[in-house]
């Protein structure tokens, strides 16, 4: 039915816009590429161009807090996962998720819930449950909301810190990124490929062909990706491939009219096991088990669209997308105190979005505005059954169906008192409905079903945004907002102290943020400055992940447990050309993000401060170009570093035996270099070291499995963990490519 849906609209909107009338406006001018402009002065900053704010504009220019990381860049440096992308980006940590949060699964469907922007956590869904909850922040590809293939043939990657609700639709509460693949060309043939080759048997091919059908009018663009290395510890443990394959067909019939058509896949074959860690009598003391290993599945289909259409006063843009995920996956979980085999099946798990935007554009106007609508329908079905070792019995069977719509209509306008200030308001207002049934046989034996409307819940939220800004001089802008986003509500399965089924619900919650910002460029463009301070309260973290009966690891219990959160922080940026070729960049955040307090369940966190988040980070780096006749190399460096901090919270009686050590990192730094030779306009060869030291340490989220006093009389406790690797070790690469 959703595949139908999305068809029809697709065929709908694109019989209608081809009997509208010619003007002169390019529809598809909104979805102008950033780029770097070329500047007369070589020693000048270039300016990039966004689309964060759904419009065309500056970096500098968009009053807000915005970040942007070009795909040349990302290449040439070997960053193609989302973690090592975002790396640098101020106030982020993390990446897309891996794992499903309230599992060792080996995917989810939900890669957004692995993202942590200015300390505020995604929600943790139902331990024992593979079905993904609404994550705090929202990750779109190509304007798709949770779209594919974002780690390959990449135009940009926008990164906006804050709620965006009032121009993002599901889950932006914290904040979005937005990846932009390369598009289509109508006027000119282009390809380009590379080959990467690296240590861990790292194997990276990257190919890209745009074909201009009929010119100036249809183009074509195939992309394709493969990708796999062996595990860091084990060839088989923590070995993956990807292999990932997109084409979009852009079609311009009309100067007011554009239409984009894409489809892509993406499989991912992922391991487990080869290696089970454990920390032994002192937080450095990491005890290595061979393991066996175990394959994971997963793939994602998705067909879109994006078309825009220009009626004069004003402009359309409506995008349609379906997408379809599959996992299979065994687990073999190994530690000191828990051994079992898990196995994770999706076999549906459907997604179908719909965004229509409307907007003016008489660029001379005092009032810029757009408005739209949104909608969100997830069907889903999964199983979860965990075997236990070395009883032979299962601690649960669960058989989940969980159906999810959302609708949502937003509208944003910015009206000019005078040519230097400007008043941006937005409101926003959703509808969530969840139903979520299904079979869970416990440790027991006993099988009890949840039917008819048992889990069925309902969740309305409403949001706003008010921003003052002015141009103190054309190259210094400040701004003032208040603005709020919204955890929509989950509803999810587990198990109660008697060992049945019972529906967990996370409740909508609402973020008020207040930012004060400033963008600047001195020293005739040689020098830009960009900062911001803010605040968050947030109404509460949620998870229904957490044992709440700790002392009985393989019987676990589950609730919900909620928190309120505050933070506040500030974040800058610097970028300084002192000479011809050379830039030196500076980027930093200070985070301070506290848990309000837990209640009855206070018992199961040590710490108010939220784990995970390194009170300070940053990120030092220069890049260097050096002309050789037709050739140029480029160089860069950069190192990055953060403070100490707990990685994963513990509860309060681990916590007196000793163990907040062995969940606490100290504070690290990590460096980098790379090195590419071009060879005129279509050759270059790059080679990289990433992680110059082979610096390890706990990583975020390093989850503790259980806390034993140790061997002898005194002796510290042992923390065992299951399914979590140590940090990245150094890695290193060879990059050819080719461009025509």
């Amino acid at each position: 039915m959703n595949r139908v849906q999305f068809l029809l609209s697709v065929s709908l909107l694109a019989c209608i816009a081809l009997v509208q009338p010619t003007f002169p406006q390019n529809a598809s001018a909104q979805a102008a590429p950033a780029s770097k402009q070329p500047s007369q002065d070589s020693q000048e900053l270039t300016e990039i161009v966004v689309t964060a704010e759904r419009r065309v504009s500056t970096a500098q220019k968009t009053a807000a807090a915005v970040s942007v990381r070009s795909g040349e860049d990302l290449r040439t440096q070997g960053r193609y996962e989302l973690k090592d992308i975002l790396e640098d980006v101020p106030g982020v940590v993390g990446g897309a998720a891996s794992s499903v949060s309230t599992s060792y699964g080996s995917g989810t469907d939900n890669p957004a819930s692995g993202l942590t922007i200015r300390g505020v956590q995604s929600n943790g869904g139902a331990g024992g449950s593979v079905t993904s909850t609404a994550a705090a922040a929202a990750i779109y590809v190509d304007d798709v909301f949770s779209g594919i293939g974002g780690g390959y043939n990449i135009d940009r990657v926008e990164v906006l810190r804050g709620p965006q609700g009032t121009l993002y639709g599901r889950s932006a509460t914290s904040g979005v990124v937005a990846i932009h693949t390369r598009d289509p060309d109508t006027t000119v043939f282009s390809a380009e490929g590379t080959a990467e080759d690296g240590n861990y048997d790292l194997h990276h091919y990257t190919g890209d062909v745009n074909l201009p059908l009929i010119s100036n009018t249809l183009a074509l663009r195939l992309s394709g990706n493969l990708a796999e290395r062996d595990g860091y510890y084990t060839a088989q443990g923590d070995a993956r491939k990807n292999t990932d394959f997109r084409a979009k067909a852009l079609w311009t019939p009309t100067d007011n009219f554009s239409a984009l058509f894409g489809y892509a896949q993406e499989d991912n074959v992922t391991h487990t096991g080869g290696v089970s860690i454990s920390q032994g009598n002192s937080p450095s003391d990491f005890i290595f088990t061979p393991t066996a290993a175990a394959p994971g599945k997963n793939d994602f289909h998705q067909y879109w669209a994006n078309f825009n259409l220009n009626l004069g006063p004003v402009a359309i843009t409506y995008i349609p997308a379906y997408r379809t995920w599959y996992e299979n996956a065994v687990l073999y979980l190994r530690s000191t105190v828990f051994n079992g085999n898990q196995t994770v099946y999706t076999p549906t798990d459907s997604f179908l979005t719909q965004e229509l935007r409307i907007r003016n554009t008489d660029s001379d106007s005092k009032l810029k505005w757009q408005a739209g609508f949104t909608y969100y329908d997830n069907s889903l079905t999964d199983v979860n059954n965990l075997f236990l070792l070395p009883t032979a019995s299962y601690a649960f069977k669960s058989d989940s169906h969980k159906s999810t719509t959302a609708e949502g209509v937003f509208a944003e306008g910015t009206y000019s008192f005078a040519p230097d200030t400007r008043l941006t308001t937005g409101i926003r207002y959703d509808h969530t409905q969840i139903l979520n049934t299904g079979d869970y046989t416990s440790v027991l034996g006993i099988t009890q079903s949840l039917t008819g409307d048992q889990g069925l819940r309902h969740f309305n939220n409403f949001t706003y945004k008010v921003r003052l800004e002015h141009d103190l001089t054309p190259q210094n802008l400040l701004y003032g907002m208040i603005s709020t986003g919204f955890s929509p509500g989950d509803v999810t399965l587990t198990q109660d102290a008697s060992f049945k089924p019972v529906v967990q619900v996370l409740r909508a919650e609402t973020l008020t943020a207040y930012e004060v910002g400033s963008k600047n460029r001195f020293y005739d463009n040689h020098l830009q400055v960009n900062g911001d301070v803010y605040f968050y309260d947030y109404g509460g973290y949620q998870t229904a992940g957490l044992n709440t009966s700790p002392d009985t690891p393989q019987t676990p219990t589950f609730n919900t447990i909620s928190s309120p959160m505050k933070s506040y922080g500030t974040e800058l940026e610097v970028e300084a050309r002192p000479w011809a070729n050379g830039t030196v960049s500076f980027n930093a955040s200070y985070t301070n993000a506290r848990y309000g307090g837990f209640g009855e369940n206070a018992f199961l966190f040590s710490k108010s401060e939220v784990p995970g988040i390194a009170p300070f980070q940053g990120t030092l780096a220069y890049d260097h170009h050096i002309p050789i006749g037709s050739a140029t190399l480029a160089l860069h460096g950069d190192v990055r570093f953060f403070t100490a901090h707990d990685t994963s919270a513990i509860t309060q009686a681990w916590a007196a035996l000793g163990a907040e050590p062995y969940v606490h990192v100290a504070s690290q730094a990590i460096g980098d270099i790379n090195a590419t030779l071009s060879l005129g306009l279509h050759y270059g060869i790059t080679a990289y070291v990433r992680n110059i030291a082979d610096t390890r340490f706990l990583p975020d989220g390093w989850a503790v499995a259980g806390v034993f006093p140790g061997p002898a009389p005194g002796a510290a406790p042992i923390v065992s963990e299951a399914g979590v690797n140590l940090s990245d070790p150094r890695t290193f690469g060879v990059i050819l490519s080719v461009k025509y």
